[in-house]
Parts: structure tokens; sequence; C-alpha cells
């Protein structure tokens, strides 16, 4: 089943995740370093696919992903799911954590506000193509898709 993340908050549809759900590639530590390390094996990847014009705005984007599973979806314990797949228009990311009753929203932050800006990041960078899809096993896969310009 999916759940359409966005909508929750700005009522526009997500499009649908570009496959169905599947285990993560590799687990990364739900730490800031583990955020990095991930960014960077992800611009590696990027650049052995032929795809290196990707890179900055792909590894943002799983940047923010992966920092909401770190504050929002993380269980002690459990490391985060990272898949990243290439697709015709780019490259499909998805982020898993083990915190399912915890959907991200897209929201507005106020200027004053320190956060709250990860999302509307995500959601201008891959032109509103992220959502939410149920997991097996406890949690959640967040989406989304950076294509070339």
């Amino acid at each position: 089943m999916e759940v359409q993340a966005g909508a929750v908050a700005t009522g526009r549809e997500h499009p649908s995740p570009p496959r169905p759900y599947t285990p993560p590639q590799r687990l990364w530590p739900a730490t800031p370093r583990g955020v990095n390390e991930a960014r960077h094996a992800l611009a590696e990847k990027l650049t052995e696919w032929s795809l290196p014009e990707l890179a900055d705005s792909a590894s943002l984007v799983l940047a923010e992903l992966m920092t909401n599973a770190q504050k929002h979806g993380w269980v002690d314990g459990r490391s985060i799911g990272v898949s990243v797949s290439r697709i015709d228009t780019g490259v499909l990311i998805e982020v898993h954590d083990a915190r399912g009753e915890h959907l991200p929203r897209l929201v507005a932050a106020s200027l004053t506000d320190v956060g709250g800006r990860g999302l509307a990041i995500v959601d201008a960078v891959t032109g509103q193509r992220w959502g939410v899809m149920e997991r097996e096993g406890p949690g959640k896969v967040v989406w989304a898709v950076c294509s070339a310009a």
C-alpha cells in the first residue's frame, strides 16, 4: 500500500514510486557521519553510472531524507537502510527507517524556525517526485527521484 506524503500538508498528489518495495541495498549508521558517508558513496556511484551531473542534487536529497530518518524514524539499535537505483529519468533514492507511524509531512517553516525545511528542499529539487511507501516489517520507505535538468 502506498501512502501519499506531501498530500497531507499540501493537498498535492505525489506520484507513485517508480518500482515496488525492495529491501535496502545497504545499511548506514543513524549518525551524521553515516549520512556523510552515504552521500559520498552516492556521488561515487553516480560517477560510475556516468551521471555526475546528478551528484549535487541527489546527494542533497539523500542527506535530507537520511537526516529525517535519523531524527524522526530511528529506533535504538537500528540502522538506516538506503537503496539507490538508476532509472530511465535519473536516479531513485529510497531511505528505509523503523518508524512507520511517523510519516513525513511537507510544512512551511517560518523565517525564525531553526529546522523544518528538509522536505521543502526535497520537494523543490525533485520537482515534487517523492513519497512514502510501506515496507516489509516495521517502518517505512521515503523515496525520491532526481533527474537531470
